[in-house]
């Protein structure tokens, strides 16, 4: 008797969300969407407090994902969601991405391939991030590329993103004390450095996000992005 033998290595897609129902429909839709079947989702669910629990059953019935339903207590940031995430996962390989993106079909994929190719010394790959929406916002970050890693490489955004779970293990995964968006993941990817790992970039592999059009909403994202990184950096 034969023992088959998946044709893609285990994969899991970990999504960390609060209070953020209706972008997570369309985030959860474009994974069911993906042109690759094995795979999880994870969906870490950081203490909302609107109807997220109903709605994550709902979209495993209807989309019929491989997904898996991990809910905090009480928010604990995503840096903890994430970590959650990861560790509750199958996969040997963890996909990130975020609650207001939506990955394009070939977007998984593109992403396993390219780190099952990759040396072993490569960490993890990111990918591209193009606007959901057109705006003012959504033309700045697409064209300062502030969701995607910098041309040196040094860092991953989890936006869009594919880890080694050996590699996340190493290093005991993202920092927690970050309890914001921004800071933790540059933290990782330059703990993981400080090991000798590298990571590579695969610009095929598109995710489209929502940014939010709002200047109050923009100057209170950069500031998070600079107290997360600075707290990062302080350690």
């Amino acid at each position: 008797m034969h023992t088959l033998v998946p044709m893609q290595p285990p994969v899991s897609v970990v999504v960390p969300t609060h209070n953020r129902r209706a972008l997570l429909e369309r985030c959860m839709a474009a994974l069911a969407r993906q042109r690759m079947t094995a795979f999880e989702a994870v969906l870490v669910d950081d203490g909302s407090t609107d109807d997220t629990p109903r709605a994550a059953m709902r979209l495993r019935e209807e989309l019929k994902l491989d997904l898996k339903y991990v809910r905090q207590s009480q928010s604990q940031g995503p840096a903890c969601a994430r970590n959650q995430g990861w560790r509750a996962a199958q996969g040997r390989l963890i996909a990130f991405t975020d609650d207001d993106c939506e990955p394009a079909p070939d977007w998984l994929p593109l992403l396993v391939q390219s780190l099952t190719n990759a040396e072993a010394d490569i960490a993890g790959i990111g990918g591209r991030v193009e606007p959901a929406t057109d705006g003012l916002i959504s033309r700045y970050m697409t064209y300062h590329r502030i969701l995607e890693p910098p041309p040196s490489r040094s860092y991953l955004v989890t936006a869009n993103c594919i880890y080694r779970r050996s590699a996340l293990e190493e290093v005991g995964g993202f920092n927690e004390c970050v309890r914001t968006a921004g800071g933790e993941d540059p933290g990782l990817s330059f703990a993981l450095s400080e090991r000798g790992y590298r990571f590579g970039f695969m610009d095929q592999a598109v995710v489209r996000h929502n940014y939010r059009e709002g200047l109050l909403e923009f100057a209170r994202t950069f500031f998070r992005y600079g107290k997360g990184c600075r707290l990062v950096m302080d350690r």
